[in-house]
């Protein structure tokens, strides 16, 4: 080999060698670049992340203050523009918050867990007359619809007549309610939760405890909600208690502002009484009159002069120590109706009433009934407008506001 071949074969050697120095190099710096790129885009959405939590916080926050939905909700980054939007669930709100492709939900709860249904009830429960539910709890929204749970129930209940108006014809059950698809009650075959009182939208369910599912405590802590400052106590004397001129007495209080009520003892509301006190619940957002170890007793509007507002919110009643026979009910109204011979009620349900609605009127809000081998008895017509605003600005006073576990994370 000469020394112009020896020469040649030295530049294509060091050439293929510059060539794959280079190439290495390339490859070596795309791969550098793509791990920049990388970690800025893994650091960009930590950042969209954490910003996303931040307006779960701010929204949990605004929530908090307010008690309840804000009325107006604040924009929590104005860089970002990163406002909390805020939807009904079953059991409370949910929340959620984006930044860029970070999109968070999270839920709140009141505490407890109440679940759907406009009365709910321990004790047995029967309707002599005609009972309309005008807007029942919507409950859950499946693809055929609205679960629609007018009635949950411990053991039995007995009706004549009822009529479920599902919630597209009425009152919207609460203000926020989203129906965009205009659906009703689920009402397929095998589905039925649009009934005359014999479907799914009446519920038989074993395991309802009113009063722990609405307060978040159990029944034998019941006395700790009582005390705790929020409700105004009034007690009833004799044997058993009961509360002199209880419509009057629980209109009065209400009127100078004390908006949750809990009567120790029985408790009447009179025809002559009605108007005052359902003409003073009209003005709030919703009162709690809560009955506890007595008799109950509501006698419906006065033959004439009427007034055409209706009973706002939630009516509760509790009985723990207490168990009634017929004989406790010989100083009320209703005994006239409830007890003469021979009583249009049904024996078995008659003798162990505690709870005795007589005349039409119509309810805003929900009623609990917790007395277990007990029964409510409905005499006469009930209309029925379960009212989600008014339930929740009751709970709120007793319930802690917190997140829901498991409803995004739990850190």
């Amino acid at each position: 080999m000469n020394k112009n071949q020896q020469g040649a074969v030295v530049l294509l050697t060091t050439s293929v060698l510059l060539v794959t120095a280079l190439m290495l190099t390339f490859g070596s710096y795309r791969s550098v670049f793509y791990q920049i790129k990388r970690s800025q885009n893994e650091v960009e959405a930590r950042k969209q992340q954490w910003e996303a939590e931040g307006g779960l916080e701010c929204g949990f926050t605004q929530f908090k203050n307010e008690g309840n939905l804000p009325p107006t909700i604040s924009v929590c980054s104005m860089k970002n523009q990163i406002t909390p939007v805020f939807n009904v669930t079953l059991t409370g709100y949910q929340i959620s918050s984006a930044s860029g492709h970070s999109h968070l939900k999270k839920n709140i709860v009141f505490g407890g867990s109440l679940s759907s249904g406009a009365i709910q009830s321990s004790a047995d429960v029967y309707f002599h007359s005609s009972t309309t539910f005008s807007t029942p709890d919507p409950g859950v929204l499946s693809s055929d619809g609205w679960e629609c749970v007018a009635l949950r129930y411990r053991n039995r209940y007995h009706y004549s007549s009822i009529d479920n108006k599902g919630v597209v014809h009425g009152v919207p059950p609460y203000a926020a309610f989203q129906n965009p698809s205009g659906a009703d009650c689920s009402n397929v075959t095998g589905n039925n939760h649009l009934s005359n009182g014999d479907g799914n939208d009446f519920v038989l369910d074993s395991s309802v405890q009113p009063f722990e599912s609405f307060f978040g405590v159990p029944v034998e802590k019941h006395n700790d909600i009582r005390d705790e400052g929020t409700f105004s106590v009034i007690n009833g004397s004799g044997t058993p208690k009961i509360l002199a001129n209880c419509g009057q007495v629980l209109a009065t209080l209400i009127n100078a502002g004390n908006h949750h009520l809990w009567v120790e003892g029985g408790c009447e509301i009179t025809k002559e009484q009605y108007n005052d006190l359902v003409n003073a619940t009209a003005s709030t957002n919703g009162v709690t009159i809560l009955i506890h170890d007595g008799l109950m007793s509501f006698m419906g509007k006065p033959s004439t002069g009427a007034t055409s507002n209706h009973l706002k919110g939630v009516l509760f009643h509790l009985n723990v120590d207490y168990s009634p026979t017929p004989a406790d009910w010989a100083s009320y109204d209703a005994n006239n109706h409830l007890n003469h011979v021979p009583s249009v009620i049904e024996e078995s349900y008659r003798t162990i009433t505690s709870y005795y609605q007589h005349g039409a009127f119509t309810v805003s809000g929900g009623q609990y009934f917790d007395a277990p081998n007990q029964a409510a008895v409905f005499f006469d017509s009930l209309d029925f407008r379960f009212n989600k605003d008014v339930i929740d600005n009751s709970r709120k006073e007793f319930m802690q506001i917190q997140w829901q576990k498991g409803s995004w994370n739990d850190l």
